[in-house]
Parts: structure tokens; C-alpha cells; sequence
């Protein structure tokens, strides 16, 4: 579920839809809600889409204002999409080294890096987004490679074609990757 939550109603106007969906659907509807891109410290989306089983946050950023729900989103293992580009964009982060992601980083948060409003903005994929927080968070090659595989392991699919990514097209990618970078740093 979308939407631009500073002008539009709150997750819990769509509670019963929700609700209905998973009751109707079991354990076969995984809710995944976009919220948290506000800088409005008493929007509750976050608290919301916790409390509704959400596995993943499209942002999520404002749950720094919310210390104790970092801890249960680590606890409960949910992941932020970081979307830079958009973030920057849309002025919500106007300098990415100050971007709240990247200290929950080290608070034991799971991120993945997103395009958010691709079409929108004119570019396609997230090769623009991991040059912004490479540059702003001076990331290493271990932090790449997590933020890629949180990509993989938080995706909306199966176990098995995780790990047929993870093994196969991703570790062939990665590889290649370091190559050229360790042929580059040598020449």
C-alpha cells in the first residue's frame, strides 16, 4: 500500500480492508505498507503497520523519533526500503550523510536500497541510489554486499528462489564486481 502520508488518510483508515485481506487470504497475504516518510513525529503508520504484521517499510525513517520501536522492528526482523534518491528529491533529506537510516544501520536495523518513484524522477534500478549513500555513508564493500543481499532476503518471494539469487545470479554479479574493482585498484 502507497501513498503520500502527509496529505493522505492514515493506515488505519484502511484497517479493515487489511484485516479482511489477511483473513481471506491466510498466511498467502504478506503486508508490505510504504510509511515512515515524514518528518511529522506523531504520524503512527509506523506503530500501525507493525502492529499489522508488515514485513517490510517502503522508508520507515521517521521511526527514529520512536526509539523502543527500532528495537521491536530489529527484534521482529522487519526491513526499511532506503530510497536516497527520492529522499533527496523530494526534500525530506536534504544532506544523505544526515539520512536517519544510516545510524539505525548501526542499531542492528535490516535495510535495502530502493528506487521509490523511478518513473517519476527519469532513471531506472538503484545503481543512482547505492552511488548516493557510497558516497554520503562511505560504505565498504561488506556494507554493499549486505545492503544487496537484504534486497534478496526481504524480497516478496519464495525461500527457494532467494536462495537460487543468492547462489546463483547475485554471487556471479558480486564476484565479477570484485574482480573489477581489485583489476582496477591494481592498474
Amino acid at each position: 500500500m502507497i501513498n503520500y502520508e502527509d496529505l493522505t488518510a492514515p493506515v488505519n483508515a484502511f484497517l479493515e480492508d487489511i484485516l479482511k485481506g489477511q483473513q481471506a487470504a491466510g498466511d498467502k497475504m504478506p503486508v508490505y505498507l510504504h510509511v515512515g516518510e515524514t518528518h511529522d513525529r506523531f504520524n503512527e503508520n509506523v506503530v500501525d503497520s507493525y502492529l499489522l504484521g508488515s514485513r517490510r517499510f517502503g522508508h520507515g525513517f521517521q521511526i527514529g523519533f520512536a526509539p523502543k520501536m527500532v528495537q521491536k522492528i530489529v527484534e521482529k526482523d522487519i526491513c526499511l526500503e532506503c530510497c536516497p534518491v527520492s529522499n533527496r528529491l523530494l526534500g525530506y533529506t536534504p544532506d544523505l550523510r544526515n539520512h536517519p537510516v544510516r545510524f539505525m544501520l548501526n542499531r542492528g536495523l535490516q535495510i535495502s536500497v530502493s528506487s521509490d518513484d523511478p518513473c517519476f524522477f527519469g532513471y531506472d534500478g538503484v545503481t543512482l541510489d547505492y552511488l548516493m549513500l557510497v558516497l554520503a555513508w562511505e560504505l565498504d564493500m561488506r556494507d554493499l554486499k549486505k545492503l544487496s543481499l537484504n534486497g534478496i532476503d526481504y524480497a516478496s518471494i519464495d525461500d527457494t528462489r532467494k536462495e537460487e539469487l543468492k547462489n546463483g545470479s547475485f554471487k556471479a554479479a558480486w564476484d565479477a564486481f570484485i574482480a573489477e574493482t581489485l583489476q582496477a585498484a591494481t592498474e
